[in-house]
């Protein structure tokens, strides 16, 4: 069994440096896309090193009870579970690094943003992820999302609109327009509303391409973004390797990072497939091998 503190740290080390989905913003938006410089990257691998050595204080800040305040206080000493949302998590993990990495200092996180209506009524509109410092000392606005899409184009090219999201109620299209269009435009309020911020979207995760194609040219994207497959149910007898007993679900909460199965506890994909059917029609569920490290994730298309 993966001990969680461990594989705390190995999330943090893969949000941080994996590759981004996108390499540039989409359409004329100003905003950058936050990527690492191989300076920094080597400063942060460095820091992860000891991290992993000794990641209690990781786990425990990413698991405590409350979150830090807005205004950069230290979160309460309160332990909880952890978190089963995989965003929340990330988010924490990201905080964590802002905090007590070597290469950015945090200024804010989680800020709200809130409209006060004629009347007095104060309503609630968005919040601000993370204000920061780089070494140089700019200041950034950073909004994060680590999302994970299936490319359903048929030829040579693809958009951000191809792109769907496992539950099918999101399109890559639709967060990038809403990443880009509303939460990076957001002004910080007092007191951090007399500072240039310059908007940066943080973007992680991995997109999922037919089993059966060549990866289409999507415009935007990291050329090394990391990939998956995907493929329908009624075709799992084409996925080489299917009928192996190594298959295992991966939880939500895992898709991340998965953990490596014990080859042991695996089912061929049939058995397990039917299985996925009965318990989540109508969604697509990811799944992995237990006896190859390095072999990527597939999402298995349920029939509705």
């Amino acid at each position: 069994m993966t001990d969680p503190a461990a594989q705390t740290a190995r999330e943090l080390r893969w949000l941080l440096l994996s590759p981004p989905l996108l390499d540039s913003a989409p359409g004329a938006h100003a905003a950058a896309v936050q990527q690492f410089s191989a300076a920094e990257h080597q400063t942060i691998s460095g820091w992860l090193d000891v991290i992993e050595r000794d990641p209690a204080a990781l786990f425990d800040f990413v698991h405590r009870t409350n979150r830090s305040g807005s205004d950069g206080s230290s979160p309460t000493d309160q332990p909880r579970a952890p978190s089963p949302r995989l965003g929340r998590r990330a988010e924490r993990l990201m905080e964590f690094f802002l905090r007590h990495g070597p290469t950015h200092r945090l200024v804010a996180a989680n800020i709200p943003l809130r409209h006060v209506s004629p009347k007095g009524d104060c309503t609630t509109v968005g919040e601000i992820d993370f204000l920061l410092q780089d070494s140089s000392g700019r200041p950034w606005h950073w909004e994060l999302a680590v999302k994970f899409f299936l490319c359903t184009a048929t030829g040579r090219q693809a958009s951000a609109a191809d792109f769907i999201g496992p539950d099918r109620a999101e399109t890559f299209d639709t967060k990038l327009r809403k990443m880009f269009e509303r939460q990076l435009s957001h002004l910080p309020p007092p007191p951090w509303d007399n500072e240039h911020w310059t908007p940066a979207a943080c973007t992680r995760g991995r997109l999922f391409y037919r089993h059966d194609r060549p990866v289409p040219r999507t415009p935007g994207l990291h050329p090394a973004h990391l990939q998956g497959l995907w493929i329908e149910h009624d075709r799992l007898g084409e996925l080489l390797g299917s009928d192996q007993p190594v298959w295992h679900v991966v939880p939500r909460h895992d898709w991340m990072l998965p953990r490596v199965p014990l080859p042991t506890d695996g089912r061929d994909l049939g058995v397990l497939a039917a299985l996925i059917e009965a318990d989540r029609p109508g969604l697509a569920t990811m799944v992995m091998r237990g006896d190859g490290p390095g072999e990527p994730p597939v999402f298995v298309l349920s029939r509705a």
